[in-house]
């Protein structure tokens, strides 16, 4: 049976509307430590600004996420030092629209002392 032309029209009008209500503030992201294995893996959801890091692999380091942020503050922390196969999650607070740039690197956790040569690219993602 043929879909009637109006019902095509329609569902095109609302997908349409639907891509055009996407904005940065939908935007989410992901990296990675430069390593192949993705040893430590940082997420950003734009809606209510929450990082996730994650710890992925048994290399005796922790995962830890560095952020700044519009003010000019930063980097700010985000330690993961409960080992491998776990996540620690942080829900931020800033403003609607505003940017934060942050990557994803391994490090020392007791000297709090992060492995640069580990960290993966900057991403700037939006709140």
């Amino acid at each position: 049976m043929p879909i009637p032309r109006k019902a095509v029209v329609v569902a095109a009008a609302v997908g349409t509307l639907t891509l055009a209500g996407a904005s940065a503030a939908e935007a989410d992201s992901s990296r990675c430590t430069v390593d192949s294995g993705c040893a430590g893996r940082a997420t950003f959801a734009s809606y209510g600004e929450v990082f996730t890091v994650f710890d992925q692999s048994a290399d005796g380091h922790s995962a830890v996420a560095l952020y700044w942020l519009p003010d000019g503050s930063g980097p700010h922390l985000i330690w993961n030092s409960n080992g491998n196969g776990t996540s620690v999650t942080a829900n931020l607070e800033f403003p609607e629209g505003a940017w934060v740039t942050y990557r994803i690197c391994l490090g020392e956790f007791g000297p709090k002392q992060v492995l640069t040569e580990t960290c993966g690219a900057a991403i700037t993602d939006y709140a």
